[in-house]
């Protein structure tokens, strides 16, 4: 950790450390939605069979599980008033917040669209609550919006990535 001292001679509070339990958090965020990312694709990839089967399992479980650590991480968030501690740049406060969207929809669409074609079957012979009736319609479209916003969400990953290195690399030079 970089403590940044003010240049100029105008008070500028020190930067505390997050705590363990929002690093946690993140990095377990951050670790599923690359699994999932994987697992999706390679579903795809797959087709039909056995194999297709057992990733759709997987990922929908992992979803459910992603689901509830974004909750988990959006009230603990609020409850520590994490809120002070991104980053001071433009872009920053708009892709956190773009982050947590697409935390939430992403899943909940595949959900609705797993609900649509009523597969909602996951591991551990665990079965997901209905949210949209398969006489609803539009499942194909709910799981391709789905697909679209998890790239969406890859990319906001990336970027997201690019600023918190930029931050580093500018905090890292500030403290010499």
């Amino acid at each position: 950790m970089s403590i940044a001292f003010p240049k100029s001679g105008a008070e500028i509070p020190v930067e505390l450390p997050l705590p363990l339990a929002a690093k946690v958090l993140h990095w377990l965020t951050a670790a599923l939605v690359l699994g999932l990312f994987a697992t999706g694709v390679t579903m795809k990839q797959l087709g039909q069979g056995p194999a297709a089967d057992l990733f759709n399992l997987c990922h929908k479980t992992t979803g459910v599980l992603l689901l509830c650590l974004v909750l988990v991480r959006i009230g603990y968030r609020l409850f520590a008033q994490l809120t002070a501690r991104w980053q001071k740049g433009a872009a920053s406060r708009p892709v956190h917040a773009l982050l947590y969207l697409a935390l939430l929809v992403v899943p909940l669409l595949g959900w609705a669209g797993a609900s649509g074609f009523g597969s909602r079957q996951l591991l551990f012979g665990l079965t997901l609550p209905e949210i949209r009736s398969p006489e609803a319609g539009h499942a194909d479209l709910l799981l391709l919006g789905h697909a679209w916003l998890a790239f969406g969400l890859i990319a906001l990953v990336i970027i997201h990535i690019g600023l918190a290195l930029g931050d580093y690399l500018v905090r890292d030079s500030g403290a010499d």
